[in-house]
């Protein structure tokens, strides 16, 4: 017997101390303890839950939110088409090998509307425009531009001249504007020009089964003065692509959102049913009884077929007794 037993022997020799204050206290004691361990454990547990849970949800949430938006962009790529066109139109003096025929020696070129792929819509209306960079002359006077769209076995499909002319200037303001301005011309930070835009087509439709690749070009004057030339194609929005070309940034809310709202319903709905597994066991039950009805339809059968075959051999051997008799 240790010092310790031999003075619990001496200060409680009948265990009462013992067994009804130290032993319920220690009781308490451990149970206690054993219950805040339980918790630790079990709120450890509900905060690993917790995060998961929340990362899981972050994580479907950003997944979401970037289909929506590829969505939205794979929509508006596909559906706009380019807003303009730009083509450098180099003019040449049209080559006539019988003067006293209709050919006439006109500024003359031809513009590809294809860049290795069409770049014009089908269905979508285009306005062709040419802009001229012309010298104030006074031999540049009035003037008329042709355009013929042409398909790739050079067939017409649409053709429209305009006349046009420069701005008109009296000598007067002509004068005071040189005046003005001659420091600026001096140096070469102005010139004497003018930019002429004639608008040839202003709701050119392309077709699907005939599509444009190339138009022509003509000035119909032949001593007119230029300094350049570009054609311009321009695509004249109307409806939604108006709405989506002048509204961008709410145009892209809307769409955003409204794929947002439908892929989150896509995900509720296929949550629900895949966690929902009582149709699982549905289909199972009602499998099973078309498969037991089956099975009962061929007992049936089988039972008549045996039915009919018995009745059948029954006749039979009441027609060899009869005969016997």
């Amino acid at each position: 017997m240790g010092l310790v037993g031999l003075l619990l022997m001496i200060l409680d020799p009948f265990k009462i101390i013992r067994n009804y204050v130290f032993k319920p206290i220690a009781t308490l004691g451990l149970a206690a303890a054993e219950e805040y361990q339980a918790r630790k454990e079990k709120s450890v547990k509900t905060t690993k839950n917790v995060f998961l849970k929340l990362i899981i949800v972050v994580l479907v949430g950003f997944s979401v939110v970037w289909a929506s938006i590829f969505l939205y962009l794979y929509f508006y790529y596909s559906y706009m088409p380019s807003v303009l066109h730009m083509k450098d139109v180099h003019l040449n003096l049209r080559e006539c090998k019988d003067p006293a025929g209709d050919c006439k020696p006109y500024p003359t070129a031809n513009v590809a509307l294809t860049n290795h792929q069409r770049f014009l819509m089908v269905g979508q209306p285009y306005k062709i425009i040419l802009n001229l960079e012309m010298p104030e002359s006074e031999q540049n006077g009035m003037f008329t531009v042709c355009g013929t769209v042409k398909d790739y076995q050079q067939d017409e499909i649409a053709r429209s001249c305009r006349m046009s002319m420069l701005h008109y200037k009296s000598d007067l303001l002509r004068t005071i504007l040189t005046f003005v301005f001659s420091p600026l011309l001096v140096l070469g930070y102005r010139e004497e020009k003018q930019l002429v835009t004639v608008e040839l087509f202003s709701n050119f439709l392309d077709d699907s089964s005939q599509p444009a690749t190339n138009i022509d070009i003509t000035i119909q004057c032949r001593d007119i003065q230029l300094y350049s030339a570009q054609l311009h194609v321009v695509a004249n929005f109307t409806g939604l692509r108006y709405l989506m070309f002048n509204w961008p940034v709410l145009s892209a809310i809307i769409g955003i959102t409204t794929n947002l709202f439908f892929i989150l319903i896509v995900c509720l709905l296929s949550w629900y049913h895949w966690d929902d597994t009582e149709w699982i066991t549905d289909i199972r039950d009602r499998y099973q009884q078309i498969v037991q009805g089956v099975t009962k339809v061929a007992a049936l059968d089988q039972a008549q077929e045996q039915f009919k075959t018995d009745k059948k051999t029954d006749a039979i051997s009441t027609d060899w007794i009869v005969d016997e008799e």
